[in-house]
Protein backbone atom coordinates (compact mmCIF):
# COMPACT_ATOMS: atom_id res chain seq x y z
CA UNK A 1 0.00 0.00 0.00
CA UNK A 2 1.32 3.47 -0.93
CA UNK A 3 2.43 5.63 1.97
CA UNK A 4 0.36 8.68 2.82
CA UNK A 5 1.97 12.05 1.95
CA UNK A 6 1.74 13.12 5.60
CA UNK A 7 3.74 10.06 6.68
CA UNK A 8 6.35 10.57 3.96
CA UNK A 9 7.03 14.17 5.01
CA UNK A 10 6.49 13.50 8.72
CA UNK A 11 3.93 16.28 9.22
CA UNK A 12 0.48 16.36 10.79
CA UNK A 13 -2.76 17.14 8.92
CA UNK A 14 -2.68 20.56 10.62
CA UNK A 15 0.67 21.46 9.00
CA UNK A 16 0.85 24.79 7.20
CA UNK A 17 2.37 25.24 3.75
CA UNK A 18 5.49 26.69 5.36
CA UNK A 19 5.83 23.61 7.58
CA UNK A 20 5.35 21.32 4.58
CA UNK A 21 8.06 23.18 2.65
CA UNK A 22 10.42 22.87 5.61
CA UNK A 23 9.58 19.18 5.99
CA UNK A 24 10.51 18.61 2.32
CA UNK A 25 14.13 19.58 2.93
CA UNK A 26 14.27 17.45 6.09
CA UNK A 27 12.82 14.42 4.26
CA UNK A 28 15.35 14.83 1.43
CA UNK A 29 18.21 14.78 3.93
CA UNK A 30 16.72 11.81 5.80
CA UNK A 31 16.54 9.79 2.54
CA UNK A 32 13.95 7.39 3.93
CA UNK A 33 12.01 7.61 0.65
CA UNK A 34 13.10 8.14 -3.00
CA UNK A 35 13.40 11.75 -4.16
CA UNK A 36 10.46 11.49 -6.57
CA UNK A 37 8.21 10.06 -3.83
CA UNK A 38 9.09 12.91 -1.47
CA UNK A 39 8.53 15.53 -4.17
CA UNK A 40 5.17 14.01 -5.08
CA UNK A 41 4.10 14.01 -1.43
CA UNK A 42 5.00 17.69 -1.01
CA UNK A 43 3.20 18.58 -4.24
CA UNK A 44 0.07 16.70 -3.13
CA UNK A 45 -0.13 18.52 0.20
CA UNK A 46 0.33 21.91 -1.48
CA UNK A 47 -2.77 21.37 -3.63
CA UNK A 48 -6.05 21.69 -1.68
CA UNK A 49 -7.90 19.14 -3.81
CA UNK A 50 -5.17 16.51 -3.45
CA UNK A 51 -4.71 17.26 0.26
CA UNK A 52 -8.38 16.43 0.84
CA UNK A 53 -7.76 12.99 -0.67
CA UNK A 54 -4.71 12.49 1.59
CA UNK A 55 -6.86 13.43 4.60
CA UNK A 56 -9.55 10.96 3.56
CA UNK A 57 -7.07 8.11 3.08
CA UNK A 58 -5.55 8.66 6.52
CA UNK A 59 -8.25 7.34 8.86
CA UNK A 60 -6.22 7.56 12.07
CA UNK A 61 -5.13 11.14 12.68
CA UNK A 62 -2.72 12.17 15.43
CA UNK A 63 -4.04 14.67 17.96
CA UNK A 64 -3.83 18.23 16.70
CA UNK A 65 -1.83 20.50 18.94
CA UNK A 66 -3.59 23.75 19.64
CA UNK A 67 -2.22 26.98 21.05
CA UNK A 68 -3.02 27.76 24.64
CA UNK A 69 -4.93 31.00 25.04
CA UNK A 70 -2.25 32.11 27.45
CA UNK A 71 0.55 31.71 24.91
CA UNK A 72 0.02 33.07 21.42
CA UNK A 73 3.61 34.13 20.90
CA UNK A 74 4.09 31.58 18.11
CA UNK A 75 1.62 33.54 16.01
CA UNK A 76 3.97 36.53 16.01
CA UNK A 77 6.77 34.54 14.39
CA UNK A 78 7.20 35.17 10.64
CA UNK A 79 6.57 32.24 8.33
CA UNK A 80 9.78 30.44 7.25
CA UNK A 81 11.11 31.73 3.96
CA UNK A 82 11.01 29.31 1.06
CA UNK A 83 14.57 28.41 0.10
CA UNK A 84 15.07 26.57 -3.16
CA UNK A 85 17.92 24.10 -2.84
CA UNK A 86 20.15 23.93 -5.90
CA UNK A 87 20.39 20.14 -5.79
CA UNK A 88 16.65 19.93 -6.44
CA UNK A 89 16.69 22.16 -9.53
CA UNK A 90 14.91 20.42 -12.37
CA UNK A 91 13.40 17.82 -10.04
CA UNK A 92 9.88 18.23 -11.44
CA UNK A 93 11.16 18.03 -15.01
CA UNK A 94 13.05 14.82 -14.19
CA UNK A 95 9.94 13.28 -12.65
CA UNK A 96 7.81 14.33 -15.63
CA UNK A 97 10.34 12.89 -18.08
CA UNK A 98 10.47 9.57 -16.22
CA UNK A 99 6.67 9.40 -16.21
CA UNK A 100 6.57 10.14 -19.94
CA UNK A 101 9.15 7.44 -20.71
CA UNK A 102 7.23 4.91 -18.62
CA UNK A 103 4.01 5.76 -20.49
CA UNK A 104 5.73 5.42 -23.87
CA UNK A 105 7.12 2.02 -22.91
CA UNK A 106 3.61 0.77 -22.21
CA UNK A 107 2.26 2.01 -25.55
CA UNK A 108 2.56 0.05 -28.76
CA UNK A 109 5.21 1.36 -31.10
CA UNK A 110 3.87 2.20 -34.60
CA UNK A 111 7.05 1.31 -36.48
CA UNK A 112 8.03 -1.48 -38.86
CA UNK A 113 9.31 -4.87 -37.73
CA UNK A 114 12.77 -4.23 -39.14
CA UNK A 115 12.94 -0.92 -37.25
CA UNK A 116 11.79 -2.64 -34.05
CA UNK A 117 14.60 -5.17 -34.42
CA UNK A 118 17.25 -2.53 -35.14
CA UNK A 119 16.12 -0.18 -32.37
CA UNK A 120 15.90 -3.06 -29.90
CA UNK A 121 19.45 -4.23 -30.56
CA UNK A 122 20.76 -0.65 -30.43
CA UNK A 123 18.98 0.06 -27.14
CA UNK A 124 20.42 -3.12 -25.63
CA UNK A 125 23.95 -2.23 -26.76
CA UNK A 126 23.57 1.24 -25.24
CA UNK A 127 22.31 -0.14 -21.92
CA UNK A 128 18.73 1.13 -22.29
CA UNK A 129 17.33 -2.24 -21.27
CA UNK A 130 13.65 -1.33 -20.55
CA UNK A 131 13.41 0.24 -24.01
CA UNK A 132 15.26 -2.71 -25.58
CA UNK A 133 12.82 -5.15 -23.97
CA UNK A 134 9.85 -3.19 -25.33
CA UNK A 135 11.23 -3.07 -28.89
CA UNK A 136 12.35 -6.70 -28.98
CA UNK A 137 9.17 -8.06 -27.40
CA UNK A 138 7.07 -6.17 -29.96
CA UNK A 139 9.28 -7.50 -32.75
CA UNK A 140 9.02 -11.12 -31.56
CA UNK A 141 5.25 -10.85 -31.18
CA UNK A 142 4.83 -9.39 -34.67
CA UNK A 143 7.31 -11.58 -36.53
CA UNK A 144 5.73 -14.55 -38.32
CA UNK A 145 8.99 -16.08 -39.56
CA UNK A 146 9.97 -17.84 -36.35
CA UNK A 147 12.94 -19.66 -37.89
CA UNK A 148 14.51 -16.60 -39.51
CA UNK A 149 17.94 -15.41 -38.46
CA UNK A 150 16.60 -12.05 -37.28
CA UNK A 151 13.98 -13.70 -35.07
CA UNK A 152 16.59 -15.95 -33.44
CA UNK A 153 18.95 -13.01 -32.89
CA UNK A 154 16.09 -10.94 -31.46
CA UNK A 155 15.38 -13.64 -28.89
CA UNK A 156 19.05 -13.86 -27.93
CA UNK A 157 19.25 -10.07 -27.52
CA UNK A 158 16.00 -10.18 -25.56
CA UNK A 159 17.52 -12.70 -23.14
CA UNK A 160 20.44 -10.33 -22.62
CA UNK A 161 18.07 -7.37 -22.09
CA UNK A 162 16.07 -9.37 -19.55
CA UNK A 163 19.28 -10.36 -17.77
CA UNK A 164 20.78 -6.87 -17.63
CA UNK A 165 17.40 -5.30 -16.90
CA UNK A 166 16.94 -7.35 -13.73
CA UNK A 167 14.35 -9.77 -15.14
CA UNK A 168 16.34 -12.98 -14.67
CA UNK A 169 13.30 -15.27 -14.42
CA UNK A 170 12.12 -14.19 -17.86
CA UNK A 171 15.64 -14.53 -19.25
CA UNK A 172 15.85 -18.11 -17.94
CA UNK A 173 12.39 -19.01 -19.25
CA UNK A 174 13.21 -17.78 -22.76
CA UNK A 175 16.62 -19.44 -22.68
CA UNK A 176 15.01 -22.77 -21.74
CA UNK A 177 12.77 -22.51 -24.80
CA UNK A 178 15.80 -22.07 -27.02
CA UNK A 179 17.41 -25.27 -25.67
CA UNK A 180 14.84 -27.21 -27.74
CA UNK A 181 15.27 -25.11 -30.89
CA UNK A 182 15.62 -26.98 -34.18
CA UNK A 183 18.89 -25.23 -35.00
CA UNK A 184 21.81 -27.03 -33.29
CA UNK A 185 23.89 -23.87 -32.84
CA UNK A 186 20.99 -22.10 -31.12
CA UNK A 187 20.53 -25.14 -28.86
CA UNK A 188 24.22 -25.13 -27.97
CA UNK A 189 24.22 -21.41 -27.17
CA UNK A 190 21.13 -21.74 -24.96
CA UNK A 191 22.48 -24.78 -23.11
CA UNK A 192 25.75 -22.96 -22.41
CA UNK A 193 23.99 -19.78 -21.27
CA UNK A 194 21.36 -21.39 -19.07
CA UNK A 195 23.72 -22.49 -16.23
CA UNK A 196 25.22 -19.00 -16.04
CA UNK A 197 21.78 -17.41 -15.77
CA UNK A 198 20.71 -19.93 -13.13
CA UNK A 199 23.88 -19.28 -11.17
CA UNK A 200 23.31 -15.53 -11.39
CA UNK A 201 19.76 -15.74 -10.06
CA UNK A 202 20.94 -17.86 -7.12
CA UNK A 203 23.09 -14.91 -6.00
CA UNK A 204 20.19 -12.46 -6.02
Amino acid sequence: MENNPYDILGVSPAASKAEITKALAVAMKRKQYPVDVIAKAQKSLMKPEERIIADYLRPILPPIKRFQYSDLSALDQPAPQLVLLSQFDGLENAIAQATQEERLERESLPISLSALFTEGVTACQEGRYPKAIKYLEDYCQGCTERHSQDYIQAQIWLIRAYQKGGQLQRAIALCQLLTTHTHPQVQAWAKNSLPMLSKEISRV
